[in-house]
């Protein structure tokens, strides 16, 4: 009796291997944990907005920058968004949008694309991961 239990119990185990996901935000926190559609963990409280101050500006600097930011999705090189904030009066965010779409073009390099957002922090997509557990 003992011995079948034993082995029911490591089929299932079989059977869920690589059913375990987890989702982080921009940060790398972990947000949620679970079963893929049915998170069994998820965070109390979402993480608080992310200021300017926040991305290594001064409050000074802070100041004099408006209107979109040109966010550059992770690359093979890079493993972290670039973000390109612009002064008040000079933002050129649809121009540089542009040239790097023509760049990118060129070279058929895949992935995700840049794109330009008021805010840049909450638009940031969640990462996922998955894990085989055996």
């Amino acid at each position: 009796m003992r011995f079948t239990v034993l082995v029911a119990a490591a089929i299932c185990l079989c059977a869920l291997a690589g059913c375990f996901e987890w989702k982080e935000d921009q940060n790398g926190k972990i947000t949620s944990a679970g079963l893929p559609g049915i998170p069994l963990w998820t965070a109390k409280k979402p993480p608080p907005p992310q200021g300017l101050t926040d991305t290594g500006l001064t409050p000074d600097q802070a100041s004099k920058v408006s209107g979109p930011v040109l966010v550059v999705p992770p690359d093979q090189q890079n493993q972290l968004p670039r973000y390109r904030y612009y002064e008040t009066g000079q933002n050129n965010c649809q121009q540089d949008l542009a040239k790097l779409q023509a760049e990118r073009g060129g070279s058929n390099s895949g992935g995700a694309e840049p794109y330009c957002t008021e805010t840049p922090a909450a638009a940031a997509p969640p990462s996922k991961g998955n894990a085989f557990v055996f």
